[in-house]
């Protein structure tokens, strides 16, 4: 990727990160691969990951499989997971679902998140 070309890699602003939030940049189809993800997870006491993003065949399979290599609980949130090939998400969260992961909607994912923010917050 070039990165002079901002655009080819830029973070879209419908999801951008808020003040002080951590980005990293992968150079491969895993956010594990090549990163300090696994150790900043851990330092935080973190051992749950909730899995988004596309592409499902590629990236999203690719961070699934290495978060759970990394010993993490994986949990593939269904609705926030896309592909550029009709059906590939269908069948990668069937087969991911069967094999690395949970497969959860986003709702239960939300759900999840809220209960451990009032566990925090008690």
């Amino acid at each position: 990727v070039n990165m002079e070309n901002t655009q080819l890699w830029a973070i879209d602003d419908r999801i951008k990160p808020v003040k002080g939030e951590y980005t990293l940049l992968k150079k491969r189809a895993s956010a594990f691969h090549g990163t300090e993800l696994a150790g900043i997870l851990r330092a935080n006491n973190v051992d749950t990951i909730l899995v988004t993003g596309v592409t499902a065949c590629a990236c999203v399979r690719q961070t699934i499989c290495d978060g759970l290599a990394e010993g993490f609980r994986t949990i593939a949130v269904k609705e926030a997971i896309g592909d550029r090939v009709a059906g590939a998400v269908n069948w990668n969260l069937f087969d991911i679902d069967a094999k690395f992961a949970d497969v959860e909607s986003t709702d239960t994912c939300l759900n999840y998140l809220n209960r451990l923010n009032e566990l925090k917050n008690k």
